[in-house]
């Protein structure tokens, strides 16, 4: 969890990075050492959702659209770890009261 936690600020970090240039258009499309970033898991996963896009020559732009998106269906997620958990957790109680 606490992977996945730094895996997220860091996806953060990159796609501020791109919002605070503009590059949110093929045309506007940059290297990562031209926005001063290194590739890692976090880029590669951004890439691989489709966030990153890469019109060619190892230029990128953000697509704001599926950022949104994976954003949206990381909170669901979660959302529903989180629900799940407490759901358990009373089951949990529920026996141990019941066998009491």
């Amino acid at each position: 969890m606490l992977l996945t936690a730094m895996l997220m600020r860091s996806q953060r970090a990159i796609v501020g990075r791109f919002e605070q240039a503009g590059i949110t258009r093929a045309e506007d499309a940059r290297t990562a050492e031209e926005l001063g970033l290194k590739p890692g898991l976090a880029w590669h996963q951004l890439v691989g959702h489709v966030v990153l896009r890469c019109p060619g020559e190892g230029r990128y732009y953000l697509d704001l659209a599926n950022w949104e998106r994976l954003r949206r269906r990381l909170h669901r997620n979660a959302w529903m770890i989180g629900v799940a958990v407490v759901v358990l957790l009373a089951l949990l109680l529920w026996l141990r009261a019941a066998a009491a």
